[in-house]
């Protein structure tokens, strides 16, 4: 009999099936125990078809990266186009970044792992340039905040930084936050008075105000604001995070 070609759509829909099941195999063993040979076993596929698609682990892991920063994309997007001062969008991106993690706590956990040497090292040249391509568009949204802001003047870019690195301390910021206590991002138990969104809001008016972006935290209920404005912007991430069991509490 002769093989079945899949057009380029089913090939796709393939891939994303793949995904998806390795997705689910994090979420149940941690990105550290991810196998081909287990994703295998859990896709109606034969081993070879699988390799057509990702030529390894860390192909397979860049691809799952690369889907998480299209979500975020669109989530800072947002944020970006929203109309308000420069300060409120950035605070509202560090906090779309949040509602991500809580929505998407697996794809929180390839970033960091994604940037590793060996998996890009192992990963192949169109995932790779898929990737360069997807953090393009992603940054472009946080450098975009960043530019208004020194161009109407409620940001004064410090002397011995750039937009890149100002941006770059805002995302470390942002990302340890969120990953230092990810414990409570899924589940606010009692072993800790640190709720991550509280911390957050806090760490990002520390930075904010250090870097006298205006409105300063005495000059603003910045707070109040951001809970408006998230259920304005994220009313669907706000709904499946209460389908979870979980508020924002901040």
């Amino acid at each position: 009999m002769t093989p079945r070609i899949l057009d380029e759509a089913a090939l796709q829909a393939r891939e994303e099936h793949i995904i998806d099941e390795a997705i689910k195999l994090i979420a149940l063993l941690g990105i550290e125990n991810l196998t081909m040979d287990k994703v295998v076993a859990k896709v109606p596929y034969s081993k070879g078809t699988v390799y057509k698609h990702f030529i390894g682990k860390e192909d397979l892991l860049l691809a799952i990266s690369n889907r998480a920063v299209k979500l975020l994309s669109g989530l800072f997007l947002r944020a970006f186009q929203f109309e308000g001062c420069t300060r409120e969008r950035m605070l509202l991106s560090n906090f779309s970044y949040l509602l991500y993690a809580i929505l998407y706590p697996e794809l929180f956990q390839t970033e960091i792992c994604a940037k590793a040497p060996n998996v890009i090292g192992k990963s192949s040249e169109a995932r790779i340039k898929e990737q360069e391509k997807l953090e393009i568009k992603l940054m472009g949204a946080i450098f975009g905040i960043v530019e208004e802001a020194i161009a109407d003047k409620s940001l004064l870019l410090p002397e011995y930084m750039d937009i890149q690195q100002l941006c770059f301390a805002n995302w470390s910021m942002a990302y340890g936050t969120i990953a230092l206590l990810s414990g409570e991002v899924e589940q606010c138990s009692g072993r800790t008075n640190l709720i991550v969104e509280r911390e957050l809001f806090n760490q990002c008016n520390l930075l904010f105000d250090g870097l006298q972006w205006k409105p300063l935290t005495k000059e603003k209920k910045h707070c109040s604001e951001l809970r408006k404005t998230i259920e304005q912007v994220y009313p669907n991430e706000l709904m499946l995070i209460k389908e979870k069991g979980r508020e924002l509490n901040f």
